[in-house]
């Protein structure tokens, strides 16, 4: 409760599928520190081994096969459940392995979110992509709106820049107004990166109508055309 968290022993328990994380400890003014037991729940093991997820076999990733316990732990502490195996498989997303279940406990991906960028034209997305798309917050609505901006072609390595870089539908519609609208993930990109802005734009259009980005691009750093 919150008044043991201020000052006192505690006692919890965490129960999980993959194990349970006993926890003794005392706080003191709401700092607490304590120390833990962790008991392995093995007939996980076997109930994801079932399922196509075999925790004592190393992935083949740097990981030993003798770490069992370690994954049993990870497991519990972030909530790897056999439901979550069976949502994944009914994904039919293609071969996955443990390490590919962690990621999507940790990141939350779920079946719904494999089908949504599925049907946004990306049917051949890897683990790691789906990884990608949760950090950088790449959803159905993103790519629709990256769509009809005139971007339908582009590749999801493509859109991954467009996060990192800040590129959003209003940059997109305002270098459209501005005569820039069929430029490539690259080019787009460079107005982020280079801070060109509209007022920028315009001042160098007044002296050229026809600038282009490697222009632009030119004149912001400084350096002649």
């Amino acid at each position: 409760t919150r008044d043991q968290a201020q000052n006192g022993k505690v006692a919890f328990r965490l129960v999980r599928e993959a194990g349970t994380i006993d926890c003794e400890g005392t706080f003191v003014n709401g700092k607490g520190s304590g120390t833990f037991r962790f008991t392995p729940d093995m007939s996980f093991v076997s109930a994801m081994k079932s399922r196509g997820f075999d925790f004592e076999k190393s992935s083949g990733r740097g990981r030993r096969s003798d770490d069992l316990e370690d994954r049993l732990f990870a497991a519990t502490t972030i909530g790897v459940t056999t439901k979550l195996a069976d949502d994944l498989k009914s994904a039919n997303f293609g071969p996955l392995d443990v390490d590919d279940i962690f990621k999507a406990a940790i990141f939350k991906i779920t079946p719904e979110f494999m089908a949504e960028m599925k049907a946004t034209g990306f049917p051949d997305l890897s683990m790691e992509d789906l990884v990608k798309a949760r950090i950088f917050k790449i959803d159905a609505n993103f790519v629709r709106q990256i769509h009809e901006m005139g971007f339908d072609k582009e590749n999801f390595e493509g859109l991954v820049k467009f996060r990192i870089f800040k590129v959003t539908p209003e940059l997109l519609n305002m270098l459209k107004s501005e005569g820039f609208a069929d430029l490539s993930s690259e080019e787009v990109v460079k107005f982020q990166i280079f801070h060109i802005d509209q007022d920028f734009i315009r001042g160098a259009k007044s002296k050229d109508p026809n600038v282009s980005v490697e222009d632009l691009v030119r004149m912001k750093i400084g350096v002649g055309r």
